[in-house]
């Protein structure tokens, strides 16, 4: 600022002292410039502000308050302004006492990690074996298996037990064994897909109930979809064959009324009795029998299976649990408001809940979601243990050993040609495609039964389509009549698929359960399978993170030589021509057909109201 001082009133002889005045300030303003220039530079590259000592401190504020009074006298004589004066700042570097990171600076520090503690059932499962070709439970040999069940199995072709049922089939026996007053610990069993989950519960339910007598609801088997409920309820149908238990099934594909009809009765003596020991249904289908079915009674159910119960438990349908326990309570007339007295008869009088049994090959670890369950001192039986030496304590989600896992990865235009190669060059049969949408899996049909030229028979499936239409399509497959599917992830869950040898996830799965799912549709019961994921350039990483995040090995790659989609391309071009005309096609034909359906309404509608106005 001394630059700008205007001296006013001065004489003409003081002009060469004046001169030498302004020389000085002028020396002394561009040595000031150059401390504060390389203060900047030490505090840009220091990354930490400093605390003074307090004696420090002290010591620089009376220096600052000296040079501030020579500055000022000095400056009163030059006519120097006092803003001028108290804009001017000395910096001095002293020795620091604390230190403080600088934000924004550098990176941050890694914050400790919270190590997680597990409950210590969770933290300490029973482990189970995925090793399915050296079987060593043979079926006729094991004392605990009803001699029932010992001669359907070997009729049905099974001979030994995987270990899976080994382990899980005579906890749940030994735990029904237990007196009165012992309640049953309830069972989590989380294990891959195709390892026997269904003759693990399918077993014990029917060896504990096959002598008991009375005309009740025992057994509650809950499953997401109405496909799963169908499977199971086969599987429970057939080893009841042989017995006096009856099964019923309970899915949004039959009338209520008719379900009514079929699993109660009123009688004169009795009141409403049940026809059926064993239900097996969904979820939503089970709130509607409890909320309008007549006589229908869970008072002395034993045992509640969730099959799937981590997609349960993600999208719980109607509140079914809170449904369930309230009716189960209100037949018990357990709300009274009383705290009943401690004595013998009250405790060995006490009914126990049900028997929970949870199966799933994605089963949470989340304590949270676990506890809405309600279970009473859980048992945990699980072929992927949680690994505490691993840093992101993760838990694992296993495959079946026989599983044989890769990817390969190509551009959007190349996708239909690596899959066309996959089915004709290479000749796979068996084969199970999964898309994430269903327009998708139609036009991919469409593309590959037009580009096959009656090489391939594909067929669709997905939620697109009625039950039927699915049901006669999986029929097909099995028989033969069908190489490959396409379909969405609504097949990935539980559904067994016979024989199915190859899957592709033409589209990469979304989470790492999903892709637990699809892979899980071969390699089943010790057969051989093979899965393979088509990925974009781009989608390589998010995947290679997906699989790391369920504590699975990095898989291996699939190349493909360019001289392939050469030789590829010029057909491809000619069947995407015409599958692109067989959609408008199908297209024109759906919207003619909703305008003739508009059309028939509306003049339904104008004859009603013609009629009515003649009638007046």
């Amino acid at each position: 600022m001394d630059l700008f001082v205007i001296n006013r009133y001065r004489d003409t002889n003081e002009d060469i002292d004046w001169v030498d005045r302004e020389s000085k300030n002028l020396e002394r303003l561009k040595q000031r410039i150059e401390e504060r220039r390389k203060a900047h530079v030490d505090h840009k590259q220091s990354n930490f502000i400093t605390l003074k000592e307090i004696k420090t401190i002290n010591e620089e504020k009376k220096t600052h308050e000296n040079d501030l009074k020579n500055i000022d006298e000095s400056h009163e004589q030059e006519g120097v302004s006092e803003n001028a004066t108290k804009s001017l700042n000395i910096n001095k570097k002293q020795k620091p006492l604390n230190e403080f990171k600088v934000l924004g600076v550098n990176e941050f520090e890694k914050k400790i990690k919270v190590q997680r503690v597990l409950p210590y059932w969770l933290s300490h499962p029973h482990i189970v074996s995925t090793n399915l070709q050296n079987l060593s439970c043979p079926v006729d040999k094991q004392d605990w298996l009803h001699s029932t069940l010992k001669s359907t199995l070997l009729s049905e072709g099974v001979s030994h037990l995987f270990p899976v049922q080994e382990q899980v089939i005579p906890f749940i026996l030994k735990q029904h064994e237990q007196p009165s007053p012992l309640w049953p610990h309830d069972v989590c069993v989380s294990a891959p897909t195709g390892s026997g989950k269904t003759l693990s519960f399918v077993l014990p339910i029917i060896q504990i109930l096959i002598n008991d007598i009375g005309n009740y609801i025992k057994a509650l088997i809950v499953l997401p979809v109405q496909e799963l409920a169908i499977q199971v309820a086969k599987v429970f149908k057939k080893y009841c064959l042989k017995t006096r238990l009856k099964v019923a099934l309970l899915t949004g594909s039959t009338p209520l009324q008719q379900e009514q009809q079929q699993i109660v009765r009123y009688t004169e003596s009795a009141g409403w009795v049940s026809e059926v020991d064993i239900i097996v249904c969904t979820a939503g289908r089970l709130v509607e029998h409890i909320q309008n079915t007549p006589g229908f009674s869970l008072k002395c159910l034993k045992i509640l299976v969730i099959d799937e119960a981590d997609r349960i438990m993600d999208h719980i349908q109607n509140d079914w649990l809170y449904h369930l326990e309230r009716h189960i309570k209100l037949e018990n007339e357990l709300i009274s408001g009383k705290v009943p007295s401690l004595n013998w008869n009250n405790v060995t009088g006490h009914k126990a809940p049900p028997h929970k049994l949870l199966f799933s090959a994605t089963l949470s670890q989340d304590p949270e979601k676990l506890e809405q369950w309600g279970l009473f001192q859980p048992k945990l039986f699980s072929a992927a243990p949680v690994d505490f030496e691993d840093e992101n304590d993760i838990r694992k989600y296993t495959t079946p050993a026989e599983l044989t896992e890769q990817f390969v990865t190509c551009t959007a235009e190349n996708k239909p040609l690596i899959l066309y190669h996959f089915l004709v060059e290479q000749k796979w049969d068996k084969v199970l495609c999964f898309t994430n949408a269903a327009q998708i899996a139609h036009r991919l049909t469409v593309l590959l039964n037009i580009w096959g030229n009656g090489s391939l028979k594909v067929a669709e499936l997905s939620a697109a389509l009625d039950r039927s239409t699915r049901e006669n399509v999986l029929k097909k497959f099995t028989q033969s009549e069908i190489n490959v599917l396409i379909g969405t992830d609504a097949l990935a869950r539980g559904i067994d698929i016979t024989d199915c040898t190859y899957v592709i996830s033409y589209d990469p799965p979304r989470n790492i359960k999903t892709y637990i799912h699809r892979v899980g549709r071969t390699g089943r019961a010790g057969r051989k399978g093979h899965a393979i994921t088509i990925l974009l350039p781009n989608q390589m990483n998010i995947f290679m993170d997906l699989i790391k995040s369920g504590g699975k090995p990095e898989l291996p790659q699939i190349e493909i030589s360019p001289e392939i989609f050469d030789n590829l391309s010029d057909s491809y071009h000619h069947a995407i021509k015409q599958t692109k005309d067989q959609i408008y096609n199908e297209n024109n034909s759906k919207i003619q057909k909703s305008i003739e359906l508009k059309r028939g309404f509306k003049s339904k509608a104008q004859k009603r109201k013609y009629d009515g106005t003649k009638n007046k």
